[in-house]
């Protein structure tokens, strides 16, 4: 996936800003090293007014100087998305991007190294040119694959089983990282793939062995939830270092002093370990691409709404989204960000209705009330206590799920088919039940978009009524037939039909809405088209394949089917059964609740 990762074209619009390394290639001294610190006059021969040439012929001008740097200590790469960099010839394997006037873009080092071996300050006009250059020898090379974070790495030669490994940037100076294998993993010096970094690539922690997935190095005892949750954010973390496929966003709901924010810091240590975990959530697109390049997994705190444009984006960033933006002062110029990213949300409650296309993306965990509560800096002592043998654990669980996943097999895979798989794998490999605990929130979720849904509870409650009257037959018909029956629905249950739509357009588009919604709990519903006319065809099917193997208890919480927008709530019948959830009032739990 970070293949899809990739740098904006100029400063103000998404530059990459990379960390010092350390270690700067170009500050290698050349062949033939020329005394260039003062012009014949006394001046600074570097100052940009003067001209970039020396007009005595005894020497390189400065622009040569710095594509001679260029050249002996960096070779020039162009990403699969176009992208253009320069990767030390000597040094770690991390792309500077040429485009960026930070600190730690190539311009800066090569300023830096004319500074330091000839005493000369880089006219900018002379550093313009050496960039462009660069920039065109770049774009002449074959595309090359740039991470961030997670990276991919195939080695043709070994057998297909073992063939592909995960490379995870360490976010050290020397450029380390970690290569997990289905046979295990080891610390490599040297990354074998490329990396870029962003001022918020912060080192992971040198991992130790010990720990196992049940104490999680003694990590288990901060994490403050049920057991079947706890299981569940581990799998998360083993799935967020899998590039190229799609990551639940993990929602974590709880009342006040529930640790969310704390739970979400704990984890994000194990994946991408940064120093702004607890972000609030972006205010335009500009700053959500901001967020999104700059960090493979990110959190967004104590969320109370989330505006359409925000929950259509975080369902692209689940997927596959793109940024295009103008590149500034171009008119010609398309600067492209393409992504998919690994999401953590917390929140008390939202304030209003969750999208059923966000929600399918969802996991949802609710963090257990804190009885007894420790000192902050307590809270970190022990958190980076033990996430060096929680790191070790979560690197073995990898490479168990790289040795399982070529044979996986999981029946009726759910929206999230990738996720599922990596569950069925860790599944495998530990003894755990995680896929058929995720299959159970996935019909709560889906029972709980209906409780907030009037036209679905009553496409759900005409469905039940016409297969137990018909003999388990499907009902087709026209969306202009339908309203009458669904009014009928909403009256047997004692359910005010006037809220419901009576323009057959506006039911015929919502009911294509809510269809996905539906078909989790049961209820399938699928547009005809004919010559004449088109109509709905509406069945009962099984709500998905049911794991009684698992040792959850009847009061767990995705069988009690708290709604997703309080802090509480009332003990619901089973999520493929949501009879017992449908409201009979005007209000729903899923709707903010009524005025003050």
């Amino acid at each position: 996936m970070s293949t899809r990762d990739h740098n904006d074209d100029h400063p103000d619009d998404l530059s990459d800003d990379l960390p010092a390394t350390g270690h700067d290639p170009a500050e290698q001294p050349p062949a033939d090293r020329t005394d260039h610190g003062r012009d014949g006059n006394g001046g600074d021969g570097g100052q940009d007014h003067e001209p970039d040439t020396d007009d005595s012929g005894k020497g390189p001008s400065t622009a040569q100087l710095l594509m001679q740097y260029a050249e002996e200590g960096y070779r020039m790469i162009r990403s699969t998305d176009g992208r253009t960099y320069a990767v030390p010839k000597d040094g770690p394997n991390l792309a500077l991007p040429l485009a960026s006037r930070s600190g730690s873009g190539l311009r800066a080092k090569l300023a830096m190294s004319l500074l330091r071996r000839t005493g000369k300050v880089a006219p900018s006009s002379a550093l313009a040119d050496c960039i462009n250059i660069l920039d065109g020898e770049a774009s002449e090379q074959p595309p090359e694959p740039v991470f961030l974070r997670m990276g991919r790495h195939t080695m043709p030669d070994a057998p297909e089983e073992r063939r592909h490994s995960v490379v995870v940037d360490m976010g050290t100076e020397t450029g380390q990282a970690f290569v997990i294998t289905p046979d295990g993993w080891t610390l490599a010096s040297s990354s074998p793939v490329i990396f870029r970094r962003s001022e918020l690539i912060h080192p992971l922690a040198v991992p130790e062995r010990g720990g196992t997935p049940d104490d999680l190095g003694g990590l288990r005892e901060l994490i403050n939830l049920a057991e079947e949750d706890y299981r569940l954010v581990v799998a998360w973390v083993v799935a967020a270092y899998l590039i190229d496929m799609p990551h639940p966003i993990l929602f974590v709901q709880g009342e006040q002093g529930t640790a969310k924010s704390s739970l979400v810091r704990t984890l994000l240590a194990l994946v991408d370990p940064q120093p702004a975990a607890d972000r609030e959530a972006p205010s335009d697109k500009r700053e959500w691409a901001i967020f999104s390049r700059a960090s493979w997994a990110f959190s967004f705190d104590n969320v109370t709404e989330i505006a359409p444009w925000l929950s259509n984006s975080l369902c692209k960033g689940v997927t596959g989204d793109a940024v295009l933006q103008r590149v500034l002062h171009s008119d010609e110029d398309i600067a492209v960000f393409s992504f998919q990213r690994v999401i953590a949300m917390t929140t008390i409650g939202l304030k209003h209705e969750l999208a059923g296309d966000l929600a399918d993306r969802m996991m949802l965990v609710e963090p257990d009330v804190i009885d007894t509560r420790l000192p902050e800096a307590e809270v970190t002592a022990r958190r980076n206590a033990a996430v060096p043998r929680a790191l070790a654990v979560v690197l073995d669980l990898v490479a168990d799920v790289l040795r399982e996943l070529p044979t996986v097999q999981v029946a009726e895979l759910p929206r999230m088919a990738d996720f599922a798989r990596v569950l069925a794998a860790l599944d495998t490999a530990t003894g755990w039940t995680t896929l058929a605990t995720y299959r159970r929130k996935v019909a709560a979720m889906g029972a709980e978009l209906i409780e907030g849904d009037r036209l679905a509870q009553a496409l759900y409650l005409f469905a039940e009524h016409h297969h137990a009257q018909h003999g388990g037959a499907a009902w087709e018909g026209t969306a202009r037939e339908l309203i009458p029956h669904l009014q009928d629905a909403c009256r047997r249950k004692g359910m005010p039909a006037g809220e419901l739509p009576t323009d057959y357009r506006v039911v015929g588009r919502k009911v294509r809405e809510i269809a996905p919604t539906l078909r989790k709990v049961g209820i399938d519903v699928r547009a005809q088209r004919s010559k004449k006319s088109r109509t709905l065809l509406i069945s009962k099917i099984d709500a998905g394949p049911q794991d009684n193997s698992s040792s959850s208890s009847s009061n767990s919480k995705e069988e009690n089917a708290m709604s997703l927008m309080s802090p509480g709530g009332e003990t619901a019948g089973r999520p493929g059964d949501i009879n017992a959830l449908l409201d009979v009032t005007p209000l729903s739990p899923m709707s903010p609740g009524p005025p003050p």
